[in-house]
């Protein structure tokens, strides 16, 4: 009797200890660590990027590696999201679930390696550990799949987008066919990497698709009724994906960036966009009524609030009518306000997690630039855009008031030698660094340089101004004239 007592007290105990700990447990709590066993501080760039889905308004960090090799990531996770993770613009994906602790075993040497295929990468705990060693594993064949086909940026001006569009939609059904092939010989039997997988094919075709008709030349002659459009439900998978995969989201933003380009360019909308004009409205008000003929279903409304998201000349009338096309927590999103960094540049370098040398060399470049509006060129040798791009610098120059802006010239990737040969051989005015790792790093984070050639531009307050979008060539001249003046902030209310 006595010891049937105290076996009920032990449990009673047991019981309220475990009731404790679960109170004391965040909910949703997620952790993620990644260990790279070949990092060297000396060498590696110490700094890695991390996007989290999250509807239209990733979740965007930058994460530093310590010296030892780790990245400690915690987050409240309240669904099955994926991870992006991008180092020296190498991605890898991975997938967690609320309340996991993830752990992973990564290598540097292999993330550089784009021939590598990620053999040394292991997950070793987390509930999601089996899906995301099959992503590591099999991402480079999905990838080799997807790359057999002539990517959105293949248009020359010259092609027919009908053929284009048939020949890549025919393309994406036999990738599917034989992924699906690979998946029954591996005996894969796994929902979410074969969804996340098909995801990649499919979404990766509807980028491509968006691109195309207007990359290189805009076709003005297509519109959102053209039979080219189909493509849309043709990519479509008929099936509830288990997330909001970000290669979906992906070609969502850019079909939404397709209907803007018809509202502004499309013959058939031209004497629309003369009324729109005559009563002093943006163009807006086509786009929108593009979209508003879409199904009513979750991609028109992640559609509609990119296009919001996106257009910074929103009439106040259809801001008002948002709210009747999406769902509030995506209306949250389009209304949340992008964070400007009001920061100056010079203070956001001084407290960057960098060595006192590297901030000491990016600081020199901004000491006569006080009260100058900062235009920033970031390049390389192997980039064929830069080099165009290169040339041109010295008349854009010209046609600028040296007193009110300054040029600062970014290389990357290079050597010393080859770096220094090429300023040489344009004779290019203006000022210039070649970056490490780690300042690269910070422009990466508050520029968001990831693409080559990146141009931004810092006011003449020192606060981080607009990014330029277009190239620097004789025919934008006069647009970035305009731009560099508006971020003059004495001519803009010193906004």
């Amino acid at each position: 009797m006595r010891t049937l007592f105290s076996l009920l007290i032990l449990f009673i105990f047991l019981t309220s200890c475990k009731e404790k700990e679960t109170e004391n447990r965040v909910k949703n709590y997620t952790e993620v660590n990644l260990n790279f066993r070949d990092y060297d501080p000396s060498e590696h760039k110490s700094f890695i990027d991390l996007k989290i889905e999250n509807g239209i308004n990733p979740i965007e960090q930058q994460l530093k590696i310590s010296d030892s090799g780790t990245v400690s990531y915690n987050f409240i996770n309240e669904k099955k999201r994926e991870l992006v993770f991008n180092y020296e613009n190498r991605e890898f994906s991975l997938i967690v679930s609320p309340n996991e602790e993830l752990n992973a075993e990564l290598t540097i040497a292999e993330l550089t390696d784009w021939q590598s295929k990620f053999n040394g990468f292991k997950i070793t705990s987390g509930v999601n550990e089996v899906t995301n060693n099959l992503i590591l594993a099999h991402i480079s064949y999905i990838d080799s799949l997807i790359t057999q086909a002539p990517d959105g940026f293949s248009n020359d001006g010259k092609s027919v987008d009908m053929d284009y569009k048939n020949k890549r939609v025919s393309e994406m059904q036999e990738q599917l066919a034989t992924f699906d092939s690979f998946v029954k010989e591996k005996n894969i039997n796994d929902k979410t990497f074969i969804d996340w997988s098909t995801s990649q094919i499919r979404y990766r075709a509807g980028n491509d698709l968006s691109l195309y008709p207007f990359y290189g030349t805009f076709n003005k002659e297509i519109d959102d009724e053209n039979d080219y459009f189909n493509f849309i439900q043709e990519i479509n998978p008929n099936m509830n994906d288990e997330l909001t995969y970000q290669s979906y989201l992906n070609y969502l933003k850019t079909l939404s960036t397709d209907y803007r380009i018809m509202s502004n360019i499309a013959d058939k909308y031209s004497d629309k966009r003369e009324q729109l004009k005559n009563d002093s409205l943006s163009n807006f008000p086509i786009a929108f009524n593009m979209l508003k003929k879409r199904p009513k279903n979750d991609e028109r409304e992640l559609l509609m609030a990119y296009l919001y998201r996106k257009n910074n000349k929103v009439p106040e009338t259809y801001k008002d009518s948002l709210a009747s096309y999406v769902n509030d927590d995506l209306l949250n999103q389009v209304k949340s306000l992008e964070k400007n960094e009001k920061l100056d540049i010079i203070t956001l370098i001084k407290n960057y997690d960098i060595t006192e040398s590297e901030k000491m060399e990016l600081l020199s470049l901004y000491n006569n630039a006080k009260g100058k509006v900062i235009y920033h060129d970031f390049w390389f040798k192997n980039c064929a855009p830069c080099m165009q791009e290169l040339p041109n610098f010295n008349d854009l120059m010209a046609t600028t008031n040296e007193q009110e802006v300054e040029f600062i010239f970014y290389g990357v990737y290079m050597e010393n030698e080859e770096w220094e040969k090429t300023i040489d051989e344009f004779k290019l005015k203006g000022q210039h660094h070649l970056l490490t790792k780690n300042q690269l790093a910070f422009f990466e984070k508050y520029f968001g340089v990831h693409g080559f050639p990146h141009h931004q531009i810092i006011k003449s307050n020192g606060q981080i101004g607009d990014k330029v979008r277009f190239g620097a060539y004789p025919s934008n001249f006069d647009e970035i004239n305009k731009l560099i003046d508006k971020n003059l902030v004495a001519n803009n209310n010193d906004a």
